[in-house]
């Protein structure tokens, strides 16, 4: 008797990646009911392949906005980079509206 193949559209990592609201285990699961062979390292490395790009591709943008921008990575690099964005007199707008509310609130 012939063993039967199923079907497969995209490579594994195209898998891994379209499922990525999935945990390993369930990720596992459902590509041992499709037929895709997978392990958990395999899952492992490709997510963390696509967490390095998103990382490379968020710091080349800061570079690209301002060149004296510092490296994203602390909560007030980001910052200084959103004020760069919207500009320094919208930031200060919203820091009163923020200070305004936070002292209606205490």
């Amino acid at each position: 008797m012939a063993k039967k193949r199923k079907v497969r559209t995209g490579t594994k990592a195209a898998f891994v990646r379209n499922n990525a609201g999935l945990g390993t285990p369930e990720l596992l699961a459902l590509a041992e009911k499709q037929g895709v062979p997978l392990t958990a390292g395999y899952i492992y490395n490709i997510r963390a392949a696509e967490k390095a790009k998103q990382a490379d591709g968020q710091t080349s943008q800061v570079t690209q906005a301002s060149p004296a921008a510092p490296r994203v990575g602390s909560l007030d690099a980001q910052l200084r980079t959103l004020i760069i964005r919207v500009g320094l007199d919208r930031a200060e707008q919203i820091f009163g509206e923020l200070k305004a509310s936070l002292s209606r609130m205490g």
